[in-house]
């Protein structure tokens, strides 16, 4: 069935429509509780710097980018035919369905509507599973060698934690493993077969993208933390890389929360606490903050997406 660009384009816009309701019911709702949790925590000294806010955000938008470079490039690997940047656009818009309960609509949408396009639908679904396999595997593996050998007291060095993370990304990123998750996961959304033919460099290239992205994104915690007048030592900036992933790992991974909405927050409060040495309170605060700012982020590039000009090539071969 041919889709004309005018049924491609609402079906886009209500799309996006309904995942901004959602996101719109989830910021009204972060808001509320970060404005009665800063009430009850006024003896800690909240301070709010803008450059470094300011900064946090552009540091989050430029990863969003990475991130859909990273899945761009598993897509055409695996039969897409879209050029990076089209592709990096479309899995911006796409994204925001991970806010719509169930998380079948952020994988499901991307499908549908790269078919609608002329593209593989096929491989826009296989990619896409690809590419939440290797960022959770990665977020994990982040995760165990910072804030895991923390917790567990290692004072070795580097090298329990480099060792940690190269036998988990071995584990969890083999072509194997990821096909047979993808078929589990395959299963879960009503495909029969689904298949990830990837090998070994285009994992390797894929997961070295998304260990970088959750680099960047520990930097951009820590200058959103600064920002608010939460004191972290730069020093201590991959235990606080090793907190956000796990929290993200973990919302994920609550299928019933779209877009892990309080799990995460939950679990990053705890590790704020127990491993930052936080008041409970002020660490409360600082997830729903963290919440509001990938929020934010997320908007910046969609807005930056929607407006960019595409080539005329592109154009005329979806017209």
């Amino acid at each position: 069935m041919t889709v004309t660009p005018r049924a491609r384009r609402l079906a886009t816009f209500v799309f996006l429509a309904v995942a901004l309701v959602f996101v719109g019911a989830l910021l009204r709702g972060q808001w509320t509780s970060l404005d009665e949790i800063l009430a009850a925590t006024r003896r800690f000294d909240w301070s709010f710097d803008p450059w470094q806010l300011t900064a946090a955000v552009a540091v989050g938008v430029a990863n969003l980018f990475l991130m859909g470079l990273v899945w761009a490039g598993l897509f055409r690997r695996t039969g897409g035919a879209a050029r990076p940047a089209e592709a990096v656009r479309i899995w911006v818009i796409t994204n925001f369905g991970r806010y719509i309960p169930g998380k079948i609509w952020q994988l499901g949408g991307l499908a549908v509507y790269m078919r609608g396009r002329g593209d593989s639908g096929a491989a826009a679904l296989v990619s896409a599973m690809a590419f939440q396999i290797i960022s959770l595997v990665t977020g994990a593996a982040i995760s165990a060698a910072t804030i895991g050998l923390k917790w567990a007291g290692g004072d070795g060095g580097w090298l329990p934690g480099l060792l940690t993370l190269g036998l988990i990304l071995f584990a969890g990123l083999h072509p194997r493993v990821i096909r047979w998750i993808a078929g589990r996961l395959g299963s879960w959304l009503g495909e029969t077969v689904v298949g990830v033919d990837l090998g070994a460099v285009d994992i390797f290239r894929a997961a070295a993208g998304m260990l970088v992205a959750w680099l960047v994104y520990g930097v951009g915690f820590l200058l959103l933390l600064r920002g608010v007048g939460v004191p972290w030592e730069v020093s201590q900036i991959h235990v606080l890389t090793g907190i956000f992933a796990a929290s993200y790992v973990i919302g994920y991974l609550v299928l019933v929360a779209p877009g892990g909405l309080v799990v995460r927050e939950g679990a990053m409060t705890a590790l704020l606490a127990e491993l930052g040495g936080l008041a409970v309170g002020v660490a409360a605060a600082v997830a729903i903050v963290a919440r509001i700012w990938m929020v934010v982020t997320e908007l910046a590039a969609l807005a930056l997406v929607l407006l960019w000009p595409r080539p005329a090539e592109e154009e005329e071969r979806f017209a």
